[in-house]
């Protein structure tokens, strides 16, 4: 493995603030009882002691820097995990500086970091949390709040937190609760609604992401291929392109433009996408793109949540007769 090159990274209060900075929005604080605040202490355990999530999915990255600064200034903040049966300990919050502790241990220049090098631990019982979710999301809670760290977020990152919240907002609503404890942005003890608020609303203040943000995700929940999600979530496209690709193809032709990047090593971008159209268009001469169908569609029905329409008995057969051509036209090979 090389070695580490200050003048590589960034500056060393940087790389310390990477791994003290507290998250601008701590939600969940005040979940925990007054046992586990209490419980709540430092152990220090040997690496071969903690293992980790397979419940944890944020983006691992830019490791090296972090590499560098806990083998100059030690780890700073300790790493959170949960006591499990056999004797160990898995890993609730952290990952990316135990992933830097396994890279200096692996390096056989380093002699600072060994197998045996103890790691400090704050050992956190997630079913602890004063609030009825089931086991997995009580951990689930846990593993959001604890890595809320300072990060750079991939849109994968991002993608799997709002998946993830959606799942306990979920549980909490069918359990009944109004409400849970949360930290401001000032620091400031606050809460967060949960009766009577939208879904979206709810995401916004969990997440730190904006309104457009979230909308964006959900339309790509709901209109994307399932290639088109693996795609965000291996990094290999933005939530921005694959909004712009569910808004120009649909489930089929987003497939088969993914096969086609992918076989030609061309990255997916909306211009890539127009291409392909155009592409599409291009081979028969005598076509016509419909680009304007959803707008058309969508000035009817603003026209129709304005009014009620009553049709004459030869206009509803007229207007059957549309929508059968309509749909002819449109679903044609």
């Amino acid at each position: 493995m090389p070695k580490f090159n200050k003048e590589l990274f960034r500056g060393l209060d940087s790389l310390k603030a990477e791994q003290t900075e507290e998250p601008t929005l701590k939600v969940g604080a005040g979940l925990l009882n007054d046992k586990s605040k209490n419980d709540l202490k430092i152990s220090y355990l040997n690496r071969d002691d903690i293992e980790k999530n397979e419940m944890n999915k944020y983006s691992i990255a830019e490791i090296n820097s972090l590499a560098w600064s806990l083998d100059h200034t030690g780890l700073i903040q300790p790493l959170h995990v949960k006591a499990m049966e056999n004797g160990k300990y898995k890993l609730l919050g952290g990952e990316r500086r135990l992933t830097a502790i396994d890279q200096l241990i692996a390096d056989p220049e380093n002699t600072k970091w060994t197998q045996d090098s103890l790691i400090p631990c704050v050992v956190k019982d997630p079913e602890e949390i004063d609030l009825p979710l089931s086991s997995k999301n009580k951990e689930r809670l846990s593993i959001i709040t604890t890595n809320k760290e300072a990060r750079n977020y991939t849109d994968a990152d991002r993608m799997m937190e709002i998946r993830e919240w959606k799942e306990i907002i979920q549980e909490l609503r069918e359990n009944g609760v109004e409400s849970i404890p949360f930290a401001s942005k000032d620091g400031a003890e606050d809460e967060l609604m949960i009766k009577g608020e939208k879904t979206r609303d709810i995401l916004v203040q969990t997440t730190g992401m904006s309104s457009g943000t979230i909308n964006k995700f959900e339309n790509v929940e709901k209109h994307a291929s399932d290639e088109l999600k693996e795609a965000i979530l291996l990094g290999k496209t933005t939530i921005n392109t694959a909004d712009e690709i569910v808004k120009k193809m649909d489930k089929d032709e987003q497939r088969d433009y993914l096969k086609e990047a992918e076989k030609t090593g061309k990255d997916i971008t909306p211009s890539g996408v127009m291409e392909k159209k155009e592409e599409k268009i291009a081979d028969n001469p005598n076509a016509v793109s419909l680009e304007r169908f959803k707008k058309d569609v969508k000035g009817i029905t603003k026209s129709l949540k304005k009014q009620y329409v009553y049709l004459t008995k030869e206009e509803k057969m007229r207007y059957d007769e549309c929508i059968e051509i309509l749909r002819t036209l449109l679903n044609k090979e």
